[in-house]
């Protein structure tokens, strides 16, 4: 099958000429390009207005029109944030220098003296096209570069957020990658590493981040009352349903819809829900009358669902509904390089809640904090900080500030291999992970730390750390 060929480019001619118009169309269309014909200047202000998708690459403008004319249209076309980069090729019947500068200084590119030559409109045609090529090209550069540094920008943040290291910065792109996408997500890790926000964030970069964001907790209502907390009910459906209520797949429409603790919906509930997220239709409890809605799922649990449907608890419908696109997010214990960059979120947010001036963790402070094993994860991280920063009262946490299980030899949450010398190889996780965020400015790192840069150098030796080249 033949491909049809694209033309050289689109040409608008403004001429009210009867003659030299349709003659100058027909010329271009003859020699490969797209031409259209306007009578006036008002015609072809209308015509642009309307061709936003595919703006004429190249403007014959005649300097004799009624109305507006072409010097006039001109100068307004040059004026315009969208048409200003449209060259323009002025029709003139004066061959005066005076006329053409005067053309020139309007807005023109070129021109061209009638009667003209065939050859010599082409010649000047092509030309100004390679002009509008190279700026096109110009302009997708720099809006990929664009996109690209925004890309970056929210990389970073998103870093900020979640943490730096391997695993989280995987999540982070990841939550880039699926921006543009409606799909379900399902979130599954242990209670507290962070589920919540991570679908937040989810949320916050994707194209329905200006509508709703709702959460509901499954594991926090009745079986009985579940599903009236997600589709709604009317007045009268049971005891105490005093007035209708609005459910929250109504009330995340054109926005998401948060599920934690999916795993503990119940099976007549979770039919239910198949049936919403599969039709996107449902009815209130005690209603008759169907609503439509249109909710992104975002799912999260801390139970391993694949075992759940083994045991005949969690519906494998639902859950390949649900698991379009699937993050775990791993325990704190998995990823103590993320601590410092949480610890320094949480005294900042903390300082700003209690009225405090906490500077940071002292060394011996935070050894305590990367032996710890977190069974908690992030959640009781954030609640060991909290506490810390209430009961401090120096700038500098020091580890009598810290919660009692957190101190040496009065908890078991301080791992074997952790006694066994491992305290090395978090040690290096802690400095490298400093140095990461201090852009491996040393003299910097060592202020964070608490120590000095000779003691840094020793350390960077020890642990065989090297700058990224």
């Amino acid at each position: 099958m033949n491909e049809i060929s694209q033309p050289f480019g689109r040409v608008l001619v403004v001429e009210d000429d009867l003659f030299n118009g349709p003659y100058t169309v027909e010329l271009l269309r003859g020699s490969g390009f797209d031409a259209n014909l306007a009578v006036s200047a008002e015609e072809a202000l209308v015509f642009l207005d309307n061709s936003s998708e595919s703006e004429p690459d190249l403007i014959l403008l005649d300097v004799n029109l009624p109305g507006m004319d072409g010097l006039e249209m001109a100068a307004k076309l040059k004026a315009h944030s969208e048409f200003q980069y449209i060259p323009i090729i002025i029709f003139t019947v004066h061959d005066s220098l005076e006329f053409k500068i005067q053309g020139l200084n309007s807005g023109g590119d070129d021109y061209l003296t009638k009667p003209f030559e065939a050859d010599e409109l082409m010649a000047r045609g092509n030309a100004m096209m390679r002009i509008r090529r190279l700026y096109k090209s110009l302009q997708n550069e720099r809006l990929e570069n664009l996109r690209l540094s925004e890309t970056l920008d929210s990389s970073e943040k998103l870093a900020n957020l979640l943490g730096r290291s391997e695993k989280m910065r995987g999540i982070c792109d990841l939550i880039l990658d699926i921006s543009g996408s409606d799909s379900n997500v399902l979130i599954h890790g242990e209670s507290g590493t962070g589920k919540e926000i991570v679908a937040k964030a989810i949320h916050g970069y994707s194209q329905r981040r200006n509508g709703p964001f709702v959460i509901v907790n499954c594991a926090a209502y009745a079986e009985t009352l579940l599903q009236s907390e997600l589709f709604g009910h009317e007045k009268g459906a049971f005891t105490g349903a005093i007035k209708s209520k609005r459910g929250r797949f109504e009330q995340a429409d054109g926005g998401a819809l948060f599920l934690d603790e999916i795993g503990e919906v119940n099976l007549p509930t979770q039919v239910v829900l198949l049936r919403v997220i599969q039709e996107k239709r449902f009815e209130r409890v005690g209603g008759e009358n169907t609503i439509s809605t249109d909710a992104r799922i975002i799912a999260a649990t801390n139970k391993d669902l694949k075992k759940s449907m083994l045991q005949g608890t969690f519906r494998e419908d639902l859950y390949w509904r649900l698991n379009v696109i699937n993050i775990h997010i791993p325990p704190l214990r998995d990823r103590k390089e993320d601590i410092p960059q949480l610890v320094s979120n949480f005294i900042e947010s903390f300082n700003e809640r209690l009225g405090k001036k906490i500077v940071k963790f002292s060394q011996d402070a935070m050894d305590l904090i990367f032996r710890y094993y977190w069974p908690g994860n992030v959640r009781q991280l954030e609640n060991a900080v909290e506490r810390a920063m209430v009961m401090c009262k120096r700038e500098i946490i020091r580890p009598e500030d810290l919660p009692q299980e957190l101190r040496p030899g009065d908890s078991e949450l301080f791992g074997s291999s952790v006694k066994d010398a491992c305290l090395g190889t978090l040690e290096r996780e802690h400095i490298r992970s400093v140095l990461e965020q201090c852009n491996w400015n040393k003299f910097r790192a060592a202020q964070v730390m608490g120590i000095s840069r000779s003691t840094l150098y020793s350390k960077m030796k020890k642990h065989e750390l090297l700058a990224p080249v």
